[in-house]
C-alpha cells in the first residue's frame, strides 16, 4: 500500500518551469532537491496515491468466491474497495436453453444479500487503513453497464428499467455512475455516450479484464467475452474527441472474488488523506487515474492544473509530468488531442557510476509448474522469508493474481520490516489470468553493490538463495523447486532509479480553433500500462 506524499518526492521538476523541453528523466539527485510541498506549478499540495478497485464481484449475484473472502483480500493489499454486485439487466435477451436464468437468478441472490453487503461494507470500513464504498452493477444491452458508487452508507438497492432514472437516483445520492467496458458494440452492453449525464457519469474504467478501451488499436484487446472485440466509436479516444470530458479509471471486474487481482487493472486516486470524503472529492474532480497492475505513480499538470481538470483557453500551455514506475520504464508519452506530442525513454538512460546512489528494484515471482496438458493439476503452497542484508527495503509492492478460486488460501506478507518480510502464497496454472501462473512482490531496496537478498524457503521445499545487488543489475537468479515439472521461482534483475523514473516539462501552444485535451500514457517493459485522465483547454471564447 502507498501512502506516502510522494509528491514531495517528486516536486522539483513541476515547481522548476524551466526551459522548453527540460527533463530530469534519469538526473533524480536533482528532482529530488526540489521544493517539499510538491505544490509546483500550482499542485495542490500533500497528495497522496492511493490503489483500490472499485468494480469486482464475488459469490452474491452470479460470479464466486464468498463475501467474506473478498473484504480480506481486498483489506489485505488495497487502499480501497467497493463491492459490486450485479443487480439488474433490464433488456436481457433470451438465451438458448433459457441460460439467462444465471442472471436473473444472480440479481434475486443479490435482492437477498444486501443488508448483509451494506453490514460488511460498515464492518471494514477504517479510515485511514481502508477505505470501503457501497456499490453495485447495472447492466444493459443498450445503454450499457454501469457501477454506481455511493460516498455513505445505507443506500438502497435499485432496479431501473431505463438509464435515466438511475441518473436521477445517482444525483439524489450524490453518487457516482461510471460506465464500464465501453468498447464493446452499442447494443452489446458497450456504451453509448449520447445518453451520459456529466453530473454523474464523470469517470470512464477503460480498462479491466475485459481488455483495454483506451483505442480500438492498442494493447490488450476485448478477447474473453462474448460481446465480441473493440468498437471505435467507444474508446476513450473516440469519446474525447466527441466532446465528452471523462476522467480515467481501472478496476478489475474479475469474477473469481478477489478484488485487486493483479494484471486486471486497479484505480489510483490522488488524494489528500484515505478517507470515503477525501477519496470521493478526488474522483468527482477526475483526480485518477488506471493502471493495468503495477501500481505506477504518475503526476501530470497543464499550467499548474492536476489531471482531471480544466482551463480557459491559453495560447502556452506548460506541461509537467513525473512519473515513478515498479519497473523499466519504456516510455511516457503525453498525447494531445490523441496524438503523441512528447515522449520520454527512461529505458535507454544509463545507470550512471552509481547505480545505487537511489533504490533500486527487485522483482520476486515464483509459479509455473506443470502446464495443462499433463494432467497434474494442482496448487502449490509457497512460505518464503525474504531478508536483506546491508540496506534496506523502503518500500513492497505485491501482485497476486485471482486464480485459481480457493476458499482456503490467502496471499500474505507479514512481518515486515527494512531487513525482510515473510511471504506465505499459492500459485496454479488452474484458472490463471492471461495464462500466467505466476505471483510476485517487488522490493524497492535502498543499498549498495553488496547488499544481498536471501530467500529461505520452507515451502514447497526447503532451500536457500542469495544474491547480491551487483549480481542482479547483471543476471537474474532462477531457482527451481524440485526436478522437472516442478514449480520455480525467479529474482529479476535489478532496475535503476534512473530507469524506472522519469519527470519532465514542456511547453506545448494551442490557437483555440477547438477545444484541447491532455493525457499520460505509461508503459513498461514487462507491459504494464497507466493512463491518467486528461486536461482539458477550453477553445476560445
Amino acid at each position: 500500500m502507498d501512502r506516502r506524499n510522494w509528491l514531495a518526492r517528486f516536486g522539483g521538476i513541476l515547481a522548476a518551469g524551466g526551459a522548453i523541453g527540460s527533463s530530469s528523466c534519469g538526473e533524480q539527485e536533482k528532482r529530488r532537491q526540489g521544493p517539499s510541498s510538491g505544490a509546483g506549478e500550482g499542485l495542490p499540495e500533500g497528495l497522496n496515491h492511493y490503489f483500490g478497485d472499485l468494480h469486482n464481484h464475488c459469490e452474491v449475484g452470479y460470479a464466486q468466491g464468498s463475501l467474506a473472502r473478498a473484504y480480506e483480500i481486498a483489506e489485505g493489499h488495497l487502499d480501497f474497495f467497493s463491492c459490486t454486485p450485479h443487480s439488474w439487466w433490464h433488456d436481457v435477451p433470451k438465451m438458448v436453453g433459457g441460460k439467462e436464468s444465471k442472471w436473473l437468478e444472480g440479481f434475486e441472490m443479490t435482492r437477498r444479500r444486501w443488508p448483509e453487503i451494506q453490514q460488511m461494507t460498515r464492518d471494514y470500513h477504517r479510515p485511514g487503513e481502508f477505505v470501503t464504498f457501497p456499490g453495485y452493477e447495472w447492466h444493459s444491452s443498450h445503454f450499457g453497464d454501469f457501477c454506481i458508487v455511493f460516498p455513505d452508507d445505507d443506500s438502497p438497492l435499485t432496479h431501473y428499467d431505463e438509464l435515466a432514472g438511475l441518473q436521477r437516483f445517482a444525483l439524489e445520492k450524490n453518487a457516482l455512475l461510471i460506465p464500464h467496458h465501453p468498447a464493446y458494440l452499442q447494443g452489446h452492453r458497450g456504451a453509448n455516450p449520447e445518453h451520459w449525464d456529466p453530473r454523474v457519469n464523470k469517470l470512464l474504467e477503460i480498462y479491466s479484464e475485459h481488455g483495454n478501451a483506451e483505442s480500438d488499436e492498442g494493447q490488450w484487446d476485448y478477447i474473453r467475452h462474448s460481446m465480441g472485440g473493440r468498437w471505435t466509436p467507444n474508446t476513450l479516444q473516440s469519446v474525447l474527441k466527441d466532446g465528452h470530458r471523462m476522467g480515467v479509471l481501472a478496476s478489475s471486474d474479475d469474477h473469481l472474488g478477489h478484488p485487486g487481482a493483479y494484471g486486471e487493472g486497479l484505480a489510483a486516486v490522488l488524494a489528500p488523506e484515505l478517507t470515503r470524503k477525501s477519496l470521493f472529492g478526488s474522483l468527482n474532480n477526475r483526480l485518477c487515474y488506471g493502471v493495468t497492475g503495477d501500481r505506477i505513480r504518475i503526476n501530470f499538470a497543464v499550467n499548474g492544473r492536476a489531471m482531471g481538470g480544466e482551463l480557459p483557453f491559453t495560447t502556452e500551455r506548460r506541461i509537467a509530468v513525473a512519473v515513478e514506475g515498479w519497473d523499466t520504464i519504456e516510455r511516457v508519452e503525453v498525447l494531445k488531442n490523441n496524438r503523441v506530442v512528447h515522449r520520454e525513454h527512461p529505458v535507454d538512460n544509463a545507470a550512471g557510476a552509481d547505480p545505487f546512489r537511489r533504490p533500486v528494484l527487485v522483482r520476486l515471482e515464483y509459479g509455473w509448474g506443470p502446464w495443462a496438458s499433463l494432467g497434474i493439476p494442482r496448487i502449490c503452497d509457497w512460505k518464503i522469508k525474504v531478508g536483506v542484508q546491508g540496506g534496506k527495503i523502503t518500500e513492497l509492492m505485491p501482485g497476486f493474481q485471482s486464480g485459481p478460486l480457493t476458499e482456503d488460501h490467502r496471499n500474505r506478507i507479514a512481518n515486515r520490516s527494512a531487513e525482510g518480510f515473510v511471504l506465505s502464497s499459492y500459485t496454479s496454472r488452474l484458472q490463471a489470468f492471461n495464462e500466467r501462473p505466476t505471483n510476485l512482490v517487488v522490493m524497492r531496496i535502498q543499498g549498495g553493490p553488496e547488499t544481498r537478498i536471501t530467500l529461505n524457503l520452507d515451502q514447497p521445499t526447503g532451500m536457500q538463495l542469495t544474491r547480491t545487488l551487483a549480481e542482479l543489475l547483471e543476471d537474474n537468479a532462477v531457482a527451481f523447486t524440485g526436478p522437472f515439472p516442478d514449480e520455480s521461482l525467479i529474482l529479476h534483475r535489478a532496475v535503476a532509479e534512473t530507469n524506472s523514473n522519469c519527470s519532465f516539462s514542456f511547453t506545448d501552444s494551442g490557437d483555440g480553433a477547438e477545444d484541447d485535451w491532455y493525457y499520460v500514457r505509461v508503459m513498461q517493459r514487462n507491459n504494464q500500462l497507466a493512463w491518467s485522465s486528461p486536461v482539458w483547454v477550453d477553445r476560445k471564447a
